[in-house]
């Protein structure tokens, strides 16, 4: 468990402290309340976009990035469908200049034509690189937009397409930061050799007279259910074919998310896990296969994705798995099975708690989502799930009309 005291400022902002005394370093993380789903659907990227131009600086510290490495700190930040999380790790005597800086470009960001034509320049080289040129690089781009039809999880936090990008203009980049970067949207936590009875004065004083901006009423469009499978053939120049399926599941904060997540690593975590032995080991239908859920904040999807064995095609593999999942038969080791991988989960978990800038991420994730009290119990969470749930999410989960399958097939 990390434990944590919390103190919420008059303009709205959370603020979050952890005090770990063994450690020389600190932790800084400001987490703003805004992804890529609360961009409009004309205008998608914007939100990473955001996320590059904060470290253009402001009038009063040009060189954001300068500044931190004068006081040997590292820092880096990134966008999801659901956030977007600035990080900075430094030694604990420097924590105040990471507080400045960061309540600097909350209240002052610097808005110049030239650091945004350089930004959007460098996050359309990003798009070209990673998505347009890279094998595989529209899969889940293809995949998103066909299971979701309304929600804006259908596009990636990179945006829908170039063009999007290349029309943002300075009005649009100072109303998405006045809109989101509000310390009522936003979350601050220090961890480390630090004292709380210290770092909230210091919030105080930098934060405090920042205005909270206009409460923000956010709400998105609910997917209508799934009665029909969905079926996206396409074909690049990929040297394997990939196959992806996946089910609707629900979100973040739904108690079932646990036993989803377990699922996931039973069925397709490791060469221990049914999927693998039944499809690669056995069978030898596939050279590999995985499990996964997405663990959005909004409801999920549960997904399979693999590579077809050599001579095995995507229509062959897939047939195979679909009839494997639909008249799924758990063993008799299922207890057995349920506890390896509960085991696995409180392994993970005890690794993100080894370094203090994990611990700061989880806080900050864990109170902009919800109340960080609540990941604070994951492991009672994931003990809590017995064979019982087990049978009844699976079986409510694979069903055929409820599906969304691409075949990614190689020229």
């Amino acid at each position: 468990m990390i434990h944590f005291q919390r103190l919420t400022l008059s303009n709205g902002l959370r603020v979050l402290v952890h005090e770990d005394a063994t450690t020389p370093i600190a932790a800084v993380n400001v987490v703003y309340n805004v992804g890529s789903r609360d961009e409009d659907p004309n205008h998608t990227g914007m939100a990473h976009l955001m996320e590059h131009f904060m470290f253009t600086g402001s009038p009063n510290a040009p060189d954001y990035d300068g500044v931190l490495q004068k006081i040997g700190a590292i820092n880096n930040a990134y966008t999801s469908q659901d956030l977007t999380n600035y990080y900075i790790v430094l030694p604990a005597g420097n924590v105040e200049t990471a507080l400045w800086l960061e309540a600097d470009r909350m209240l002052a960001l610097r808005f110049e034509q030239e650091s945004l034509d350089v930004q959007k320049h460098v996050v359309m080289e990003e798009f070209k690189e990673n998505f347009l040129n890279r094998p595989y690089g529209d899969l889940l781009m293809l995949f998103y937009a066909m299971v979701y039809k309304k929600h804006p999880y259908q596009w990636l936090p990179i945006g829908k397409q170039l063009g999007h990008i290349a029309e943002v203009d300075m009005a649009m980049i100072r109303d998405f930061h006045s809109r989101y970067y509000r310390p009522n949207n936003a979350v601050l936590v220090v961890a480390g050799n630090v004292k709380s009875e210290e770092v909230f004065p210091l919030a105080e004083k930098w934060f405090g007279d920042i205005p909270g901006g206009a409460r923000l009423h956010k709400t998105y469009p609910s997917e209508d259910p799934q009665t029909a499978a969905r079926i996206q053939e396409v074909c690049r120049d990929v040297p394997t074919p990939v196959l992806m399926k996946g089910w609707p599941m629900c979100n973040r904060l739904h108690p079932d998310y646990y036993a989803y997540d377990l699922i996931s690593d039973m069925f397709g975590t490791g060469q221990s896990s049914y999927l693998y032995q039944e499809f690669v080991h056995k069978r030898k239908l596939f050279s590999t296969i995985s499990a996964s859920i997405t663990g959005s904040t909004d409801n999920g999807c549960f997904l399979i994705s693999g590579y077809p064995a050599e001579g095995v095609s995507l229509e062959e593999a897939d047939n195979a798995l679909s009839d494997y999942l639909y008249h799924f038969q758990f063993p008799d080791s299922l207890l057995h099975d349920l506890q390896k991988v509960q085991n696995r989960a409180e392994s993970i978990l005890l690794n993100s708690e080894i370094k203090v800038d994990d611990r700061a991420t989880t806080l900050a994730i864990g109170e902009i989502t919800s109340e960080a009290e609540y990941f604070t119990h994951e492991r009672d969470h994931y003990f809590a799930v017995n064979e019982d749930k087990i049978r009844h999410v699976v079986h409510a989960l694979f069903c055929e009309e409820k599906s969304s399958t691409l075949r990614y097939d190689s020229r």
